[in-house]
């Protein structure tokens, strides 16, 4: 059963539905259809476009590229190797410095054939990159090659898989998160790769950032009336709800609501599920204790909820200052 995000202030318990154990609400904060918003963003800005489709293959050079020069039939102009400098010139004999940064290699050369015009006969100039620096991808985590690779011209997100070697057995898909500019985007890797949705093969662009983390390594986040709110490692074990309220010092007996606690549950950037859990029956050996999933974010309310926006405002600022990337706080904020 699938939903769209929650678009009224109250909470609707209508929405949920009880597999026998636990009430839950499928959410998608985006539906996944070509046209749809897929973009950048994080709780405090507003989402930058993404593209899927494809566009320009030709590499535009930057600061720390090395291009190699080509001026036939004169002398002492064949096989100049330039690297391009923090301003985007390169210094070339006779004609000094020639702008290059943000062309192609075809744009520059033409630029360079019109400056040795002024000194030569009709030239003929080559212009080729010989190293790409200026354009670096980064690959963290679960990676096969983490570390850095550069882009020798625009790739697709299917295609820089590829240059960090692929994914380990040890990556955990659901939480792998692709970051630019400092705000996390909002591609489903999962669905991708596991799903087919080529929607979500967007360009990648130089200083993107793609984090794929271990199972173990995740996190499970308790908030609310609790004795101490904080981020718990998953561990290699998983933890289970009750184990969870335990590590966080347990509920505040006199005003957590134990009958309605939720777990805001990702399945990806884009999709996930709220769970509505009775702790007050596991407590009294009514209910068996319910296994977490890797980024579940639990929360204790203190009384019923009935303005589930003003949860998430509760919950938010805590959560960006103990989550980190990991966590898709659009995915948080769609409830």
């Amino acid at each position: 059963m699938a939903l769209a995000a929650c678009d009224s202030e109250s909470f609707d318990k209508s929405r949920l539905y009880s597999d026998g154990v636990v009430d839950r609400q499928r959410v998608v904060s985006n539906p996944g259809v070509p046209g749809k918003e897929v973009g950048c963003q994080s709780s405090s800005k507003a989402p930058s476009q993404l593209h899927s489709a494809s566009v320009e293959r030709s590499y535009r050079v930057g600061p720390g590229d090395n291009l190699k020069f080509n001026i036939f039939g004169e002398t002492g102009l064949t096989d100049i190797v330039a690297r391009v400098d923090g301003g985007g010139y390169v210094q070339l004999p006779i004609v000094e410095t020639v702008k290059v940064a943000g062309r192609t290699t075809r744009e520059i050369q033409q630029d360079v054939k019109q400056s040795y015009s002024d000194h030569f006969n009709n030239p003929w100039v080559t212009v080729e990159l010989v190293h790409a620096e200026s354009h670096p991808l980064y690959f963290l985590g679960e990676f096969n090659s983490s570390g850095v690779q550069y882009l020798e011209h625009p790739r697709t997100l299917l295609e820089s898989l590829a240059l960090g070697g692929g994914l380990t057995q040890d990556a955990y898909l659901p939480g792998a998160r692709l970051i630019r500019n400092n705000t996390m985007c909002i591609v489903d890797l999962h669905g991708l790769l596991k799903e087919g949705r080529f929607e979500h093969n967007i360009q990648i662009t130089g200083g993107d950032v793609i984090f794929a983390p271990r199972k173990e390594d995740m996190q499970v986040y308790v908030l609310g009336a609790v004795g101490s709110p904080q981020a718990l490692p998953f561990g290699a074990q998983g933890r289970t709800i009750l184990e969870a309220l335990t590590m966080a010092e347990g509920p505040d007996g006199n005003k957590a609501l134990l009958d309605e606690v939720r777990i805001i549950r990702s399945y990806s950037t884009t999709e996930g599920e709220l769970l509505v859990v009775n702790v007050d029956k596991m407590l009294k050996g009514q209910a068996l204790d319910y296994p977490l999933a890797p980024g579940d974010v639990v929360y204790v309310p203190q009384d019923s909820v009935g303005e589930w926006n003003d949860v998430i405002e509760m919950i938010l600022p805590t959560l960006e200052v103990i989550g980190g990337i990991v966590t898709p706080i659009v995915l948080v904020k769609s409830l």
